[in-house]
């Protein structure tokens, strides 16, 4: 794709967001979606009833295969709008946004077509009746109008506005949470709350159009502005990105197809016992990451390579920190849990469970170079990588399995991640950077994995576990594990300008939630 030369005399608001809050900020969708479907599946499933409820969990489920035909257009232009804006080229940021919502409009509408088209037939497959037929067009229309919503999100998101996107994604999420609840409360069915789906779509669309009016005042939606070369650019950019996630889901899902083939059925809700939690876990630690994408991508724009090492550096050394306390936590209270939480019978996932966190920790620590690739357009690579891994991983599993069990089939895992994102990707990267790989181990990862293995042997040694027999002692045990690692990393791990900025960062938080919990006490009627 051609690029034009950079115009520095175009104005720009260059003072980019925190970092530091639209990291904290992606956690508000993970939590609350979590709390909601922990909360919200159980009262619908009892109100509705399970068929009903069968039949609006297939309709989802089906739909879930849209997000195919989008063909991760998204992702490519969470590369090349901020590349673009940190070139100060506003005509080329407007035609890759013009383009992307061009193809997700067409995406819409194809989506529509098939839901149309298809509803009679997949009911009469399943059995189902007009109502089954009404909520696949429903929901369908639903996801149409969803596809060009999804392009001003990742506009805002492009623009470093998470933040705002996050707090209409919460906002939205409970709104439609509450929506069904009420529709269940008062005794309506599933095609009801189709239409609630589809009303808050609506809603949420407008709320996305306001505010990408707002932040991305220099970015324009014409239909003369859509091009060939953009087109193929993010097309191209997209199908790398959905590779790449393909190629993930074979490390991840594929277990489920080898413990089921090789060793038992039973065996595959053992180990997803352990899987749920390393799951959980990696999304915890994985989701802040998605706000330096654009970042690495306007700083390409730039061409500041100086800037974006140093950010590279401080994000993997904070990812790492934050990975090496979560599953040190894991290492000591993880296979407690699972026994109060499961209850006997499933001794094996502990295993696996402490197998899985091993490859996790090289995972979610080394997570910063998913947006860095992507964000300076090294999709190619990152694809070719995360196939080279998933391939091994597979393969390694099935060898693994046949003469360990699920022991094996995790550690296969793990291998292919300590080779692939442990070794071969920071490799690559490091030469980009014209750095040093060992220099980058000891200034950003091996402090805080030397605390963890350090803290997980002594709490091993002292038999920490077999105290937590109930979750009084779990909730204490963990806790004291964590203010252990929380020090050491504290006087360990970070330098003095590091110690300050943590400490004027929680300061600041702290005086301004004394300063809300005021206002709303001052509220509070006498």
């Amino acid at each position: 794709m051609a690029e034009k030369p950079v115009n520095n005399d175009s104005p720009v608001n260059d003072r980019r967001p925190s970092l530091k809050l639209n990291a904290l900020s992606t956690w508000g969708p993970l939590v609350v979606n979590v709390l909601i479907g922990f909360l919200l599946t159980p009262y619908l499933m009892g109100r509705i009833g399970k068929e009903s409820y069968g039949i609006w969990a297939l309709v989802g489920s089906f739909l879930g295969y849209y997000g195919l035909l989008r063909l991760g257009v998204g992702a490519g232009l969470t590369r090349y709008l901020p590349f673009y804006m940190g070139r100060s080229d506003f005509e080329s940021a407007s035609g890759i946004a013009s383009t992307g919502f061009a193809i997700y409009s067409f995406v819409g509408v194809l989506i529509i077509a098939i839901s149309f088209l298809s509803a009679g037939p997949i009911a009469d497959f399943y059995d189902g009746g007009a109502e089954f037929v009404l909520l696949i067009r429903i929901m369908g229309l639903a996801a149409a109008i969803e596809c060009p919503m999804r392009i001003l999100e990742a506009a805002v998101n492009a623009r470093e506005r998470w933040v705002l996107a996050n707090f209409i994604t919460v906002g939205t999420s409970v709104i439609r949470a509450l929506g069904l609840a009420g529709c269940a409360y008062l005794g309506y069915g599933i095609v009801e709350m189709g239409y609630v789906i589809l009303a808050v779509t609506v809603f949420s669309t407008v709320l996305f159009v306001i505010t990408f009016v707002k932040v991305c005042p220099q970015i324009h939606l014409r239909p003369g502005m859509v091009g060939v070369s953009h087109t193929r650019a993010l097309i191209s950019f997209g199908l790398l990105t959905t590779i790449v996630t393909l190629a993930w889901s074979l490390t991840l899902q594929g277990h489920n197809l080898i413990i089921g083939k090789l060793v038992s059925l039973e065996a595959v809700a053992i180990y997803a016992v352990a899987e749920l939690i390393m799951k959980n876990a990696r999304a915890a630690v994985v989701s802040p990451n998605r706000v330096l994408w654009p970042r690495f991508a306007y700083l390409d724009g730039e061409n500041s390579q100086g800037q974006m090492r140093t950010l590279f550096r401080r994000a993997t050394q904070y990812n790492t920190l934050f990975s090496s306390g979560l599953i040190l936590l894991i290492f000591v209270s993880g296979p407690a849990f699972i026994r109060l939480w499961m209850g006997k019978g499933f001794e094996t996932a502990c295993t696996v469970l402490i197998i899985l966190a091993v490859g996790y920790l090289v995972e979610t620590s080394l997570a910063v170079t998913t947006p860095l690739m992507g964000g300076i357009g090294r999709q190619k690579v990152q694809a070719a990588l995360a196939v080279t891994e998933g391939t091994l991983g597979f393969g390694l599993s099935i060898l693994l399995t046949m003469r360990m069990g699920l022991a094996g089939t995790a550690l296969g895992f793990a291998i292919s991640v300590a080779l692939i994102r442990g070794m071969v990707s920071p490799w690559y990267i490091c030469r980009l950077f014209k750095t040093s790989l060992a220099r980058y181990y000891l200034d950003a990862i091996l402090r805080p994995w030397l605390i963890t293995l350090t803290l997980a042997l002594t709490m091993h040694y002292l038999r920490l576990a077999e105290y937590m027999d109930n979750w009084h002692s779990l909730i204490l045990g963990t806790f004291v594990t964590g203010a252990l690692f929380s020090t050491l990393a504290y006087g360990i791990c970070l330098n003095s300008a590091q110690k300050q900025s943590l400490v004027k960062f929680v300061g600041k938080g702290l005086e301004r939630t004394a300063l809300i919990m005021n206002r709303l006490v001052l509220k509070r009627p006498t």
